[in-house]
């Protein structure tokens, strides 16, 4: 697990996320819709470490890790053989929704998130960040985050964090 800050080179520092994972294991993001406080992060922490060990997928054992990213986001990835099952991804779905119940929701599809001019995380409802983009504060290099990437291999590859332009979100809002 690792709490990430504003990376101050031009380097992807998440290319070192979830060491020893295959790219094509599985990935979740959960975008929060506020900054996680040290105590929601200690909550977050305590909550996941105690699931992991005992996370299961058609009675094998999946590999399991996280990041929190930013005090926004949770990522979780899980692999074994034959792929992480329906049942085992509502397992820790439910821990989510458990984790929502105490006040930490991470999901929120609704808002998109990017950083500001001061590069700090921001979260904005999908109509707002539309006036935005037309407003041209948003710009094809200004920092988005894809919170629907599925593979820990996007991750690496720079495609959780990206520029508006490289990113679908050009599309859906020009």
């Amino acid at each position: 697990m690792t709490w990430s800050r504003p990376s101050t080179s031009s380097a992807n520092p998440m290319t070192k996320f979830f060491p020893g994972f295959p790219d094509d294991a599985r990935v979740w993001v959960y975008a929060f819709t506020r900054p996680l406080s040290d105590a929601d992060r200690a909550t977050v922490v305590h909550e996941l470490s105690a699931f992991l060990p005992s996370w299961n997928s058609h009675g094998a054992p999946v590999h399991g890790a996280f990041e929190i990213v930013e005090d926004r986001f949770v990522l979780i990835a899980g692999y074994v053989d034959g792929g992480v099952g329906g049942c085992s991804t509502d397992s820790m779905v439910r821990i989510m929704k458990q984790l929502r119940e105490r006040g930490l929701d991470g999901f929120d599809r609704t808002l998109v998130f990017f950083r500001d001019a001061q590069q700090r995380v921001q979260s904005v409802p999908r109509p707002d960040f539309q006036e935005i983009v037309r407003a041209g504060q948003v710009d094809d290099d200004t920092p988005v985050f894809d919170t629907t990437i599925q593979f820990v291999g996007d991750v690496r590859r720079g495609g959780f964090e990206t520029t508006f332009g490289k990113s679908w979100h050009a599309s859906a809002f020009r």
